[in-house]
């Protein structure tokens, strides 16, 4: 949940709807947080459960698309209709990051005495870095960033704001922590808008990062790399994903955003995870494999392998690689 303060009239300016109103809401929320006073967006139709799960909640409010026809099914939570819950989206995240309205995760400085900073690194404001934390040179840190005991940041890393790492974690040299995610929606007029990220980043311990790999920021929840996670060099961890304890990623992956890697899966060299698919616990993902659909635990999937022919010298005259 991303935590701050609206009231419902800022709320209504922000996307464009008449009113004032008098609810208050703690903060935005994905429809699986189960909270009062929340704001959800709900963008397509949803099962039957979740949408009793809303309707048991107080004082939320919910923005969903016109002639939804929840008004009267979602019990004391207040419905808001716009054409494009997916805009609205953006233009609340946008109010919220410009008022500085979100809450910080950390509102002290603590930094262990044994702690090894570079004097080649900055180090921001409201951190926590824990026993033994080694910061090597050429180093950004926080504001709002907590690294556990133990832990190592590479030469080059940038752990930027609202970001927790646990103990004796390695994030490899010039690896980006902190990504704004790619997220766009078109305006009225057809132009592209970014949907800010503001979930942050949350990273558990003996966790290791691979050179100049990127995870992206959350959009109002965090992108979760759980305990004893390896990932290799080159990759891009898209928002919202989350990766289950003990995965592996070797290098040149891309894992798309809302995306889902269980516990003990292996995903082989430069292959790809669409956005929002899920790879099942102890499944095994080939090299060059791109993964379009959700797959259950336990399996074996590869590309499939290359053809290989020998070219004749007339094949290779036709194409002007010989005389």
């Amino acid at each position: 949940m991303l935590r701050a303060t609206l009231y419902e009239h800022e709320i209504r300016r922000a996307i464009g709807l008449a009113g004032e109103g008098s609810r208050v809401v703690d903060g935005i929320a994905p429809l699986g947080f189960a909270a009062d006073c929340c704001l959800y967006f709900i963008r397509k139709s949803v099962p039957d459960a979740v949408r009793e799960s809303i309707a048991a909640r107080a004082g939320c409010i919910v923005i969903t698309r016109s002639g939804s026809s929840l008004t009267d099914q979602l019990g004391d939570c207040l419905v808001l209709e716009v054409a494009d819950p997916r805009l609205a989206i953006a233009r609340v995240l946008q109010f919220v990051k410009n008022e500085k309205r979100q809450q910080p995760w950390l509102t002290t400085r603590q930094v262990a005495s044994d702690a090894v900073i570079s004097p080649m690194s900055l180090v921001e404001d409201n951190v926590q870095i824990g026993a033994g934390v080694t910061i090597e040179a050429f180093c950004t840190i926080g504001p709002d960033v907590q690294i556990g005991s133990g832990s190592i940041i590479r030469a080059g890393a940038r752990i930027y704001p609202r970001v927790s790492i646990g103990s004796h974690s390695v994030i490899g040299a010039n690896a980006v922590i902190g990504s704004e995610g790619f997220g766009f929606v078109r305006d009225e007029d057809g132009k592209k808008v970014r949907i800010p990220h503001l979930g942050g980043i949350v990273i558990g311990s003996n966790v290791e990062i691979g050179t100049i790999s990127v995870v992206q920021y959350g959009t109002v929840s965090p992108t979760v790399i759980e305990d004893s996670v390896k990932i290799g060099d080159y990759v891009v961890i898209g928002h919202n994903s989350r990766v289950a304890s003990s995965a592996s990623i070797t290098g040149g992956v891309v894992i798309g955003g809302s995306a889902t890697i269980e516990s003990e899966a292996w995903i082989g060299m430069n292959s790809t995870v669409r956005n929002g698919c899920t790879v099942g616990a102890h499944t095994l993902i080939g090299m060059d494999v791109s993964v379009q659909r959700d797959l259950p635990e336990k399996v074996v999937v590869r590309a499939r392998p290359p053809v290989v022919t020998t070219r004749t010298d007339e094949d290779l005259s036709a194409i002007g690689f010989k005389d």
